[in-house]
């Protein structure tokens, strides 16, 4: 779907996306949930993000917005650890939980522009496990888009021509006021990605990795485990979640499309401090003594092309009293970069930008 039918599609849907601009790219963000819903790096370029098909329809869009617990799609913050805020106990048989202060949250709207956008949340949300108890605090984002990154270096521009580029910048902070004892939190970031032709997320590593498994065991048809990276196949077939340590994460995780009928690709990069001192909060549900996993990447099931698959990470984590007496804080910045256009153009800035040999992204 293209920029103006989008953003046309969540209007009349009652919904109120703000718009940020820079030359012929465009970043849509969703004031609901404070997310970025779409990014166009031109007016006739689709939406690599994954975005649920109720959201942009007049009758449901709205109060699907609102609606904790569903899919909405793009790219959204949520809170770590997982199990017990997002699962009521220590397993996933214990059920799933979606604390409605959390995502969509109460987002207040406090900057925007052709190129910001500022989005704060107040909260208190239960925490099921180990005791119980209740987290509170404030969420900020600060959303910007970008120019290009090699708008100073026009040997770069020149050398990929015909690639076109959108991209935007994400401060954002995390101040604990209230939290039980001893618990470990952090900022969870995550991308949905649509799947119609599906592709491999690429992880470059410091040296050959550990692989965690979140849910069922991922064979050598979704995974590569080599020296120097990690490949992750996104299709939406098959259920399968991943985590990189952070002691071999690098700060980058990126998703490169194999090529639609007329040859073209999406590669879409995620640039993120990776600190292997850091305490990381979520973990595994069946391994509740964590493995500190920095980078996550899910395949989603059953939906295959019409689905979706996720490229996540966390931001080292804030551990608290629990004494509610002196708020703990925790910040990040991070970039993301879209790249579209011919596929051997981008396997050369997917080589370049991840440090990895150009024949790692063959097909």
């Amino acid at each position: 779907m293209k920029l103006k039918e989008f953003v046309d599609n969540l209007e009349s849907a009652g919904l109120d996306p703000v718009v940020l601009t820079d030359a012929n790219s465009a970043v849509v963000v969703l004031p609901q949930g404070a997310r970025i819903l779409g990014v166009f790096s031109g007016p006739k370029a689709d939406n690599p993000y994954y975005v649920n098909p109720e959201l942009l329809d007049p009758d449901t869009g709205r109060i699907f917005a609102h609606t904790p617990g569903v899919v909405l799609g793009g790219d959204r913050l949520w809170l770590a650890p997982e199990r017990g805020i997002f699962f009521y106990g220590p397993e996933a048989c214990f059920g799933e939980a979606r604390p409605q202060q959390l995502d969509p949250g109460n987002y207040i709207m406090t900057v925007s522009d052709e190129r910001r956008v500022e989005l704060i949340n107040h909260f208190q949300a239960p925490y099921f496990c180990e005791g119980g108890g209740d987290i509170s605090g404030v969420i900020q984002r600060d959303i910007r888009i970008l120019a290009h990154p090699y708008r100073h270096s026009p040997d770069l521009l020149k050398q990929f021509k015909g690639v076109d580029f959108v991209g935007y910048e994400i401060q954002s902070s995390l101040a604990v006021d209230q939290a039980p004892a001893h618990l470990c939190l952090g900022l969870w970031f995550l991308i949905q990605l649509a799947v119609p032709v599906g592709g491999f997320v690429y992880i470059p590593t410091l040296a050959r990795t550990v692989v965690t498994d979140y849910y069922e065991p991922t064979g050598d048809d979704y995974l590569r485990v080599a020296d120097d990276h990690v490949r992750f196949k996104l299709d939406s077939i098959f259920r399968h979640k991943i985590g990189v340590r952070k002691t071999e994460a690098t700060g980058r995780i990126a998703y490169l499309t194999n090529p639609d009928a007329k040859g073209q690709a999406t590669l879409v990069i995620r640039n993120f401090l990776n600190n292997p001192a850091g305490d990381y909060a979520d973990v595994p549900l069946h391994t509740p003594s964590g493995t500190q996993d920095s980078i996550q990447s899910y395949n989603h099931f059953d939906l295959g092309t019409e689905g979706m698959g996720e490229i996540e990470f966390h931001a080292p984590g804030i551990c608290v009293d629990g004494d509610g007496l002196e708020p703990a804080v925790t910040r990040d910045v991070n970039q993301v970069f879209i790249f579209t256009g011919p596929r051997p153009q981008l396997v050369k800035l997917a080589a370049r930008e991840l440090r990895l040999s150009p024949e790692v992204f063959a097909l």
